[in-house]
Formats: C-alpha cells, sequence, structure tokens
C-alpha cells in the first residue's frame, strides 16, 4: 500500500500540472476547431433491409454491413446524384458523408446523408434509399449460381422436348400403338417433360428462398433536413484522454529513467533512519524550522555521541549552508550526558539556552548541577565533564581527507529528491564510517505563509514607528510586545 502511495505521489502528484496542461490544451483545441467547422445538415431515410425479422444480433450486424455495403457504393452513390440531379464527387460523398445504423434489434434501417445544403442532403437520401432497397431486392437473384444452373438445365430439357416432338409429329395413331420406335420417343418425351416440371419447381423453391432473405422496402423518407453535431463535446474528450495517456506514459518513463523519492519519509524508510522534521524555505534560504527539529537533531546526536553533524544531500550548497546556519543558532550547545538538555550558567541566573523559567546552578566542581524549578529533581549529578559543544556543518565545508571526529550524516531531501542521493549518502556513511542520523525534509514556504509573513512585518514595522513618533523607542514596543 506504501509502495503504490509513492508511485501515485511520483507519477500523477509530481507531474499534475503537465498532466493538467496535456488535458486540457488539446482539448481545448479541439473543441475550437470542431465549433469553427461549417454547419452540415444530416437527412435520414429508413428502409427495410429485408423482408423477415431477424432473429440474433448476429443477423442485425449482417443485414446492417449489406446495406452499408450497397449504400457506400460509389457507382450507386453516382446513380444516386445522377437521378437527383447533384454535382458531387461520388467518392467523397461515399466515404464521408453516407453512414447506416440500425434501428434496435430488427431489419430496420436508417441510412444518413449529410452535407452543407439541406436540400441537397434530403434529395441525396431520398434517391438513395430508392436505389438500395432495388439493389437490395437483386441481390441473391441476379446472377446466382443455383439459378443459372437451373436455368441452363431448363434450357437443354426444352431444346431436347422440342426435338422429341419433331420427331413424332410425321407418326400417325395406328404407327405410335404398334412400332417401337415410336414408344421409345414417346416415353422419351414423357420423361422429359417431368424433368422441365421438376426444373421449374426447384427454381419457384430458390426464389422463394432469396425473396425471404431480401425483400426490401423503403419506410420513409426524410421530408427535411436538420442541423447535424460537430460532436465538440465527444471529440474534446477524447483529445484530453489522449493528451492524459501522453502525459502518464511520459510521466512514467521520467520515473524510469531518473527514479525519485517522493516524501522525505520514504528516504527515511528506505536508509533505514528517523525522520527529524522539515523546513521551509524561500528563494534558495531557510526560512523557519520545523517544530522541535532542532532538539530532535541535538537528541539523536547526544545519543549517538556525535560532536559534529555534516548535512548533506541534493540541491544547492547554500540551502545546506542556510540550514546548517540555521541549526546552529537554534541546537542547545552542549548537554549534560544523562540527555537532559540543561545547558550552561550563563551568569545571568538563566541557562545557555534561554529559559528564564529555569535558573541553573553549577557548584564549583562543576558536577552538581541544581534547578530551582519544581519539575526538575534538585541536585542532579551530571557527568564528570560536560559534552563538547556541537557543530553542524555542510559536506562543503570539510575535508574528506581530514574529517572531523565522531561526526556523522543527516541526509536533507527535497520533495521529488533523486534516488541516486540516498544511494550517494548511503555510499559516503560506509566510506567514512559515519552513521547517518536521519533526514531532514526541504519544503517551500507556501505564498499565502510568505504573504501572511510580509503582512505582519509591515504591522510590526507601523507599530513600532508609531512607538517612535509618540516618543518612545523601538526596545519599549518589544518589551510590550513580551
Amino acid at each position: 500500500m506504501v509502495e503504490a502511495s509513492e508511485t501515485g505521489r511520483r507519477i500523477f502528484w509530481r507531474h499534475r500540472w503537465l498532466l493538467l496542461v496535456l488535458i486540457i490544451l488539446p482539448a481545448i483545441g479541439v473543441v475550437a476547431l470542431r465549433e469553427g467547422q461549417p454547419v452540415t445538415y444530416a437527412a435520414t431515410s429508413v428502409v427495410q433491409g429485408q423482408g423477415t425479422t431477424p432473429d440474433t444480433t448476429t443477423q442485425v450486424s449482417a443485414i446492417q454491413s449489406r446495406v452499408a455495403a450497397v449504400a457506400t457504393d460509389p457507382a450507386m452513390v453516382q446513380q444516386a446524384l445522377r437521378q437527383a440531379k447533384i454535382s458531387r464527387n461520388a467518392s467523397q460523398v461515399a466515404k464521408h458523408d453516407i453512414s447506416v445504423a440500425p434501428a434496435g434489434s430488427s431489419a430496420i434501417m436508417g441510412i444518413t446523408v449529410t452535407d452543407k445544403s439541406p436540400q441537397v442532403a434530403q434529395a441525396l437520401s431520398a434517391t438513395l434509399a430508392t436505389g438500395v432497397v432495388d439493389q437490395l431486392n437483386q441481390l441473391g437473384v441476379k446472377g446466382n449460381p443455383e439459378l443459372l444452373s437451373l436455368a441452363k438445365t431448363h434450357s437443354q430439357l426444352v431444346t431436347k422436348r422440342d426435338q422429341l416432338q419433331k420427331a413424332l409429329a410425321g407418326v400417325s395413331a395406328a404407327d405410335a400403338s404398334t412400332s417401337v420406335p415410336v414408344q421409345t420417343l414417346l416415353s422419351q418425351l414423357s420423361a422429359v417433360e417431368q424433368e422441365l416440371a421438376n426444373n421449374e419447381s426447384e427454381q419457384q423453391q430458390v426464389l422463394a428462398t432469396l425473396t425471404t432473405e431480401t425483400g426490401a422496402s423503403v419506410v420513409s423518407v426524410p421530408t427535411a433536413a436538420a442541423a447535424a453535431s460537430r460532436h465538440a463535446v465527444v471529440y474534446g474528450a477524447l483529445a484530453g484522454l489522449l493528451g492524459l495517456i501522453v502525459g502518464l506514459l511520459f510521466a512514467t518513463l521520467r520515473e524510469v529513467l531518473r527514479p525519485t523519492v517522493a516524501q522525505p519519509g520514504a528516504g527515511a524508510r528506505e536508509l533505514g533512519a528517523v525522520l527529524f522534521g522539515t523546513a521551509e524555505e524561500r528563494g534558495g534560504q531557510i526560512v523557519a524550522l520545523g517544530r522541535d527539529l532542532p532538539e530532535r537533531l541535538n537528541l539523536a546526536a547526544h545519543r549517538a555521541g556525535v560532536s559534529t553533524v555534516v548535512l548533506t544531500g541534493p540541491g544547492s550548497p547554500g540551502r545546506l549552508s542556510s540550514l546548517a546556519a540555521r541549526l546552529r543558532g537554534e541546537m542547545p550547545s552542549t548537554e549534560p550526558a544523562d540527555g537532559l538538555s540543561l545547558g550552561a550558567d550563563r551568569g545571568d541566573g538563566t541557562s545557555q539556552n534561554g529559559d528564564a523559567r529555569r535558573p541553573a546552578f553549577v557548584s564549583s566542581d562543576h558536577r552538581t548541577v541544581g534547578l530551582a524549578t519544581a519539575d526538575w529533581p534538585v541536585g542532579v549529578t551530571a557527568a564528570q565533564s560536560p559534552e563538547p559543544q556541537r557543530t553542524v556543518v555542510t559536506l562543503n565545508d570539510i575535508r574528506l581527507g581530514a574529517p572531523p571526529p565522531d561526526a556523522a550524516l543527516v541526509v536533507v531531501l527535497p520533495k521529488y529528491a533523486p534516488h541516486g542521493a540516498l544511494d550517494q549518502a548511503a555510499d559516503l556513511g560506509v566510506t567514512a564510517d559515519w552513521p547517518i542520523l536521519g533526514v531532514i525534509g526541504i519544503r517551500r514556504r507556501s505564498w499565502l505563509a510568505t504573504f501572511i509573513d510580509r503582512g505582519a512585518a509591515r504591522t510590526r514595522g507601523a507599530e513600532v514607528q508609531e512607538t517612535v513618533f509618540r516618543g518612545g523607542s523601538p526596545n519599549d514596543f518589544h518589551q510590550g510586545a513580551q
């Protein structure tokens, strides 16, 4: 489930603007193109493709194919154009302007003709319907091989019958009853006439079958032509879908060639480390740190016995330097060995971390620390000596030939960081024998937060100016704010 979520972020969310552009722009372009085309008119004639009702959808498809084949025949279209006295290119009309659609599961078909002129569409649809019906009724009868064979046999039988009748024409009745040759001719004539009767019966059966399979007729012709839809919405949707497919293919190919890490947390899981938090970036500089980020980093460094935290990761060196400076300014500088963030006495009764509610008292032997607060025990015994001051540097600030002692790596990852940055950090940790403490995420400060900050800064500046104008000082304003 986690892998699917990461894949969705890397492919869909990372490339969301590209996908939106590839969806919207083609759709708008196709819709504008379709709407810019001239208006066409459609006229539909209704015909019956055959005399019997089809039993299955396969028969309906067969009838539609037969009607469409006849209606889009250039010769048939040319004949219809000639009868309607219309000047058009028969091949182009047959290819682009004629369509056939079934009316449900019956043999009723609609022949639609589109043209820029409503009169032409109406006239051509009517004449074409009549021609198609005539041609359908001739299909299977004209040039049928079975009928041709029966007709040839019929012609031969008629010729043979005529010859026999001619041979018997001069024979008298007395000879017919006594002559053996005459009796043979009569028997042959009777057989030929029986064969002729059988031949004619077979022809009638074949014609009856073919008539049942055809029986086409014109149901209605158009009385007017209506404006045809440009289908702008349909074509626009198809263009947007095509753009989405192209965008997904591009995003997938990009992720395959240069894999990324969708979130800093995913990089931390892959490195087997923890995510300390996130820092906000604006203009290549770190402007804010996440809540408890310095304390978490300091605690992890204390647990690992690290005195130098080395920041590494993809991106500009200036961003890493800005983050290091920010962490150095907000991390506690020293800690007792038991991990309590007490800080050292600054001489003013407060700890070095500036917590005025927890004044620190260090004895002369620097071993016993007393806290004058109710939530910490008094007389906590620290280590023999305080820990050395920790520092945060970037990888560019040190030389690998002379690495700092007790160092550890912290990987800084923005969203969609290259996956190779994790491999480089892991290799560096193995090479320098530095542990990877964890990961710090980088995110861009939103425009809304920036706008609010600027508005707050202008408000504070106006209040300071008002305080000075009334005779006070800027310090009076800050003390009042505290």
